[in-house]
């Protein structure tokens, strides 16, 4: 159950439909809601470094000048995310890190269940306008499971599992089992293998099936052919889902396995919870 989730609060829309998220699982579980906000220091010493002519004193200068900004965006941020949870009645915890943003979400992680981010996220705040790395960056080593979720969001319909019965693909299922289901009775699950051969196969599906159904998930098996990404994106606009579960291989390079992999495509597209470990 999540009885811990640490949420990222940037300030973004993506980032108020992971706390509105994360409050119902908190509801649900009557869990405690961690809330992250950065002060990145880093980049904004890295922004400085790049100062026009002017020396020393206009770098500290402007140095001081953002991270002030920066420490009243965090600020605000956690004021607002208090609110949130006084008025759901949500225990709560709240941190501003100074640092890196990926690594001030991967500290708190260690003492939770869950975090809950968006699919894009924007901690950079006030160097970078644009979406940052986090995410990509938090998901190269995750010591706890990660929901990111895109900017628009319903509530759950049906979820979909892509397990092939590798060792990513089981610890995203045993993870998703022990940790984020919102009362499984109410939506329908579907265990996606995408393979040639259904005989081969069956096996590990049917074995993911009973270990659902011991968590009181019941769920449907469903194969494809094709190429991973196609035949999963060909499922996810058949099913429209509120959910993917995704595992991912552990020995590629993080460029592969975020960028080129079948879970980097869909962490892209944007449009889909998602759902890692590994």
């Amino acid at each position: 159950m999540s009885k811990r989730i640490v949420v990222g609060l940037d300030g973004s829309p993506y980032s108020k439909t992971a706390l509105g998220m994360a409050i119902r699982r908190a509801k649900l579980y009557k869990g405690t809601l961690i809330g992250v906000a950065v002060i990145d220091r880093p980049s904004i010493e890295h922004l400085a470094a790049g100062a026009q002519p002017g020396g020393f004193q206009l770098a500290e200068s402007t140095v001081s000048g953002l991270l002030n900004d920066a420490k009243s965006h965090a600020e605000n941020l956690i004021a607002q995310f208090r609110m949130e949870c006084d008025q759901h009645e949500i225990a709560h915890e709240d941190i501003i890190y100074t640092g890196t943003p990926y690594e001030g979400l991967g500290q708190e992680s260690r003492t939770a269940d869950l975090i809950i981010t968006g699919l894009r996220t924007f901690f950079h705040y006030p160097t970078r306008e644009g979406p940052g790395d986090t995410l990509e960056l938090l998901l190269k080593d995750p010591v706890c499971p990660v929901l990111a979720v895109p900017k628009d969001m319903e509530l759950p319909r049906n979820v979909v599992i892509a397990y092939d019965g590798s060792r990513g693909a089981a610890r995203a299922l045993q993870a998703y089992a022990h940790v984020t289901p919102d009362i499984p009775d109410i939506y329908p699950v579907t265990l996606l293998c995408v393979a040639a051969d259904y005989d081969r196969n069956k096996y590990h599906l049917e074995k993911a099936a009973r270990f659902l159904r011991s968590h009181g998930i019941e769920a449907r098996m469903m194969l494809r052919t094709g190429k991973p990404l196609d035949a999963i994106q060909q499922v996810l606009r058949e099913l429209h889902p509120a959910l993917i579960i995704l595992g991912r291989p552990v020995a590629q390079s993080l460029t592969e396995r975020i960028f080129g992999s079948t879970v980097g495509s869909i962490i892209k597209d944007a449009t889909v919870p998602v759902f890692v470990f590994h």
